[in-house]
């Protein structure tokens, strides 16, 4: 049988309620003790991740990306070098 992520996250509450008993929640839920304790590593290092407001991931959004004027104010090395070579043969250097 498929559980989905809601039922998962329950069969691991339940079994962390009952002293991590992944044997005795097994045999409740008809799964492998194996399945449990992988659902129950699963939802404990869920619990355990810093829940992050959105407006705080979005100042750090905004500082790691540059302006729109510091994109277009930037030189790329390939052109500049292709202008120059451009004027070279027009004299211009």
């Amino acid at each position: 049988m498929n559980y989905n992520v809601s039922q998962q996250k329950e069969i691991a509450q339940y079994a962390v309620e009952h002293d991590n008993n992944y044997k005795a929640t097994g045999e409740k839920y008809g799964i492998s003790y194996q399945q449990v304790a992988a659902w129950v590593r699963k939802y404990k290092k869920s619990q355990t991740k810093p829940e992050k407001s959105t407006e705080m991931a979005s100042e750090v959004q905004k500082e790691s990306q540059p302006s729109m004027l510091d994109v277009l104010n930037r030189k790329d090395p390939v052109l500049e070098a292709q202008l120059r070579e451009v004027k070279k043969r027009l004299g211009l250097l």
